[in-house]
């Protein structure tokens, strides 16, 4: 009973600090409920529904973009068969200011956001009934983040009727979606260090109309500083307005210029706000600007949001520790701890603390590289490390032997301590220095939902903010172990040392074993057969070397030492494998082509939208999306029914152009999906992690653009 009280207590460690907020009173903040316009629906016609939300006072919900924070609302639906539903139509936004520095976009009061549901000509049922599973973060001086199940059931029949309290609720939303306006001209573009939106024709050029107000709430994050001043000049016949640049500024001026302009009018003595959709052209001109020095713009300036940054990269060193490569291995140093925890305290405090500067000295050395070859003007991402076919072998082997020792096939002190495996073994500072250090080498690949973001942002800042990010990154990894090394009254729940470790050490070989296998797959696919035969040659040479050290004699040592020296050499010798054979496709039988810049551009020229997966062997992140969303039946029928291309960018191995178009979408490595519309404009960056009604959605929106 004691082990198992033991275990939960590292999972709860291990948790997202955010999956269940102690704090939560239970009681839910937002009233929430489905609405529908129709109180009876017509097949083959088209009507919405809305999500309705009512909040108290002083609380908030957030738009598609939530600014410095926030999350804004996803709904996974559940339809009948010939049922579909659209996108969320977003009304305006407001501003939500919390601090000098934090700004936020969103709601507050009540909000309903429309959305559009298609019923087939031939639905033969006579009721739809829709359940949406909903989430979203509801905000006051704390954060709660929301999840709802509601349902809604529309009668279907021969002829539309209207349910009038539902179709004024949904009409007034629709009515404050920000439409675009065809006599405004919009340009935007970087001048004099300042992101310049060039305004002409519409209200603002017009004698007749006062206006005052005029603020820019672009779509996507990065593009500006939210809480930045929003300056209007005026330029001849047109209107400017500067503002400054985000983290991201540089690219998404690239891709993501759109947004929302609001501004208020002078209607007979009654201020009146206006909202209006904005798609800028790349500036064609240089407008003359008038830039103060404020001290808090340039490209040597700290980020706002660098607060931010460190609690999304804490977050994903956390979840870091229930990754299936990384689990294993912390798992051996706590059954140190046990063997040290009911007698000495202080020296399971001494290794926490030295577990911590291994994690952290890998991660920031990690980092320092990337900005180095960053400088150099290599395009480089996070986890590039398995990028080369020779450290994938080399960490195979690593992780063989730690397999071995734990099956009890040999033990460290011998000369076979200088495979590298027995630094995680040895007693005291030196194995959980170590231990810290392989951590981060099998994990850094896994950045995860949370790392990715923050790496993305930070890779693209000053090179104290790069490491620093990668600090928070370290000590989210490290913190439910040194947490529990350092509370003697949780080492009192720790059970005795006793038969039971014997077992649990043991069976901790076979994850070891596991990683080698996937390991060995990425290596299959980085250097094709012969690295794996290699490795293969390897790892039997180890395993001779470990029995006849067993031995006694000149003669056995002399076979151990050969064998070893077998060993190193095949697994060294992958190194020199040539670049072509590493040319394989991991997946001849998928539906996606490569990926090129020009095979978009013909693709798009056909009219058809465009799915990008970026994706790399080593990315656990990847696969998983793969096997849970992209290879499903029902994701592949809906790339058929939108006639969606699929490009694949395997960056398993070393493409500059491939990092080149990750880091023009502002992320740190992969997964990264891109999804072009039909109808031109940049590319929807899409979640990190998929799931399948996200992606059909998103699939539906995007090949309806062109419409």
């Amino acid at each position: 009973m004691r082990f198992v009280l033991f275990v939960l207590i590292l999972l709860g460690l291990n948790a997202p600090a955010d999956a269940q907020p102690a704090w939560a009173s239970g009681e839910p903040i937002v009233e929430a409920r489905l609405v529908s316009e129709l109180s009876q629906a017509e097949p083959g016609r088209t009507f919405h529904i809305g999500l309705h939300q009512v909040m108290p006072e002083g609380w908030h919900t957030y738009w598609r973009n939530p600014g410095d924070n926030g999350l804004p609302v996803e709904i996974d639906w559940t339809a009948p068969a010939g049922v579909s539903i659209g996108e969320i139509v977003w009304p305006a936004p407001i501003e939500l200011p919390l601090t000098d520095e934090i700004m936020d976009y969103g709601y507050k009061g009540e909000v309903t956001l429309p959305m559009p549901v298609m019923i087939d000509p031939g639905f033969a049922g006579d009721s739809v009934t829709l359940v949406a599973d909903a989430t979203w973060l509801v905000c006051e001086d704390i954060c709660i983040p929301e999840e709802r199940t509601l349902e809604l059931t529309v009668p279907v029949g021969a002829a539309s009727e209207r349910d009038e309290a539902g179709y004024w609720t949904i009409r007034a939303a629709l009515d404050a979606e920000p439409m675009l306006a065809d006599d405004l001209d919009a340009q935007m573009g970087l001048t004099s260090g300042r992101v310049v939106l060039d305004l002409g024709g519409g209200d603002l050029v017009r004698d007749a109309v006062e206006w005052r107000n005029l603020r820019f709430f672009p779509y996507e994050a990065g593009l500006i500083r939210h809480a930045g001043p929003q300056e209007v000049q005026r330029d001849g016949e047109r209107v400017l307005l500067v503002m400054e640049p985000g983290y991201a500024a540089d690219d998404k001026l690239q891709s993501a210029r759109g947004g929302v302009l609001s501004y208020e009018v002078n209607a007979g003595g009654r201020w009146q706000r206006h909202a209006v959709a904005v798609s800028p052209e790349p500036a064609s001109r240089t407008p003359a600007v008038a830039v103060a020095n404020t001290g808090g713009a340039g490209e040597d300036s700290l980020p706002p949001n660098l607060p931010w940054l460190f609690v999304l990269a804490f977050g994903g060193g956390l979840i870091l520790n229930l990754m299936p490569c990384v689990f294993p291995i912390l798992s051996i140093k706590v059954l140190k701890f046990v063997q040290v925890a009911h007698s000495d305290a202080g020296q399971v405090r001494q290794q926490g603390l030295f577990f911590l500067a291994g994690v952290l000295v890998s991660f920031v050395s990690l980092a320092a590289l990337l900005v180095g070859l960053r400088e150099f003007g290599l395009p480089v991402g996070w986890g590039f490390q398995l990028q080369v076919p020779v450290v994938v072998a080399v960490l195979a082997l690593l992780l063989f032997a730690i397999g071995l020792n734990l099956l009890g096939a040999f033990e460290f002190g011998t000369r076979l301590m200088g495979l590298g495996s027995g630094l995680t073994e040895k007693p005291g500072w030196r194995g959980a220095f170590f231990t810290g250090v392989l951590a981060v080498v099998v994990a850094a690949p896994c950045v995860g939902p949370l790392a990715a973001g923050a790496l993305g942002l930070a890779l693209t800042q000053p090179t104290p903010v790069v490491l620093a990010v990668a600090a928070a990154l370290g000590l989210g990894l490290a913190a439910p172990f040194v947490l529990f090394s350092f509370f003697p009254a949780m080492l009192r729940i720790l059970p005795r040392p006793g038969e039971w470790m014997v077992v649990f050490r043991q069976a901790l070989a076979f994850p070891m074993f596991a990683s080698v296998i996937w390991l060995l797959w990425v290596l299959s696919i980085q250097s094709g057969p012969t690295g794996v035969l290699l490795v293969g040659i390897a790892m039997v040479a180890l395993g001779l070397a470990v029995w006849a050290n067993r031995g006694n004699g000149a003669v056995w040592k002399s076979v151990a030492l050969v064998a070893l020296a077998i060993s190193v050499a095949s697994t060294v010798w992958v190194a020199r494998i040539p670049e072509a054979a590493a040319q394989q496709t991991a997946s001849s039988g998928e539906r996606f082509e490569p990926w090129s810049r020009a095979r978009v551009e013909e693709l798009r020229a056909e009219g058809r939208a465009v799915f990008v997966d970026v994706t790399a062997a080593w990315c656990v992140t990847c696969q998983v999306n793969k096997l849970r969303v992209l290879h499903t039946d029902d994701i592949q029928a809906a790339f058929d029914r939108f006639d969606v291309a699929q490009l694949r960018a395997d960056w398993t191995n070393r493409d500059e152009t491939i990092a080149a178009l990750i880091s023009e979408h502002g992320q740190a490595g992969v997964p990264l999906y891109l999804l072009y519309p039909a109808g031109g404009g940049p590319a929807q960056v899409l979640p990190t992690v998929l799931t399948k009604s996200g992606l059909e959605q998103a699939l539906d929106r995007a090949s309806r653009r062109n419409g």
